[in-house]
């Protein structure tokens, strides 16, 4: 029998000793027995490992523990985003190897997603390295969304961002990069502008350094798109603001809105601006978009007032003749600095 309750004091040493084991891909140790032994000196490494209470309870969050037969087998944490109200990090999740699928994790994210939305958190973020090919395969069998993949010199492999929508029925997607002109194809396919002119522009815009074109997967079919454009294309906030990395393009298929598509890409959007060293990226946002409107609010974006940026918007009739309108619109950012472990 499985029980997940709320930390205690008491759990530390054994929680140190889960936190001690060889676990990451072919390094974990399934013959180690339950129960550990203690440790009573703490692990190297993160704060949310040596001290969980002070890092994670005392930031707001919460802290679970899985017991079976009155042993500490798994641990899992959840911690609100410093400015950002409705995000929540799943921080720490653990299973003792010699435990794994009996139940143990999925019982920890029942939690987990339980106290969140007692918070009041709409969309839940965590990450885990690629070199863990059973903890990937578990947020992806769980239908968490893969938002993006993030290097770093001093590491032998990626980090993988997943998502989660606790409000809407949610849709795991998977968003990366555009790679190549097959996607381009199936782009034009599943968001159709009319030939493939716009999807392959934006490609080889990508290809050429000044943006980022991401598509977003259900499977083997594009659901959305959104463009991450190197510096702002607007002079008026570049000179109030400065340069910084800009969002336009937003796009999901009628099919799948309301499920989370849209926040995945934008939250993705921003985890590639900050991995290549933004401190701050923005939006432009017309009037009448109130998906996007949520999306940003959601996530903690800022409004900034005085800045209205006039954007060129092409819209289609009913007898496909493009118009082509110059619209003014408000802008929000999100502050990046410092964000990639908050």
């Amino acid at each position: 029998m499985i029980d997940v309750r709320p930390y205690e004091p008491d759990d530390l040493p054994a929680l140190w000793a889960l936190a001690h084991l060889p676990d990451a891909g072919v390094t974990e140790d399934p013959t180690v027995p339950v129960p550990l032994r203690e440790r009573r000196v703490p692990p190297t490494g993160p704060a949310d490992l040596v001290d969980p209470a002070a890092t994670v309870l005392g930031a707001g969050g919460d802290l679970f523990v899985a017991v079976q037969d009155g042993h500490v087998v798994g641990v899992g944490g959840l911690r609100p985003v410093r400015g950002r109200p409705r995000l929540g990090r799943l921080v720490r999740i653990r299973v003792h190897p010699a435990v794994r699928r009996r139940g143990v994790g999925r019982s920890l994210m029942v939690a987990l997603e339980g106290a969140a939305r007692h918070h009041g958190f709409t969309d839940l973020l965590l990450d885990v390295g690629d070199h863990q090919p059973e903890a990937l395969g578990f947020y992806r069998a769980l239908e968490w969304s893969e938002t993006w993949r993030e290097d770093s010199p001093e590491w032998h492999w990626q980090t993988v961002w997943f998502h989660r929508s606790l409000e809407r029925d949610h849709l795991p997607v998977e968003v990366r990069p555009c790679s190549g002109e097959a996607e381009v194809a199936a782009a034009e396919h599943a968001l159709p502008t009319g030939g493939r002119a716009d999807h392959l522009a934006r490609w080889q815009r990508q290809q050429a350094g000044e943006a980022t074109y991401l598509l977003a997967w259900d499977r083997d079919q594009v659901v959305g798109h959104i463009l991450l454009e190197s510096a702002s294309v607007f002079p008026d906030v570049r000179a109030s603001v400065g340069a910084h990395p800009e969002v336009h393009l937003l796009n999901v298929a009628d099919r799948v809105r309301r499920r989370g598509v849209g926040t995945a890409l934008v939250g993705a959007a921003a985890g590639v601006a900050q991995e290549k060293g933004a401190a701050l990226v923005g939006l432009a946002l017309l009037a009448d978009d109130d998906a996007a409107l949520t999306i940003v609010q959601r996530l903690g974006w800022a409004f900034r007032p005085g800045l209205t940026p006039v954007d060129e918007v092409r819209r289609r009739d009913h007898r496909g003749a493009e118009h082509v309108a110059q619209e003014e619109c408000t802008y929000w950012t999100l502050d990046l600095a410092g964000r990639r472990r908050s």
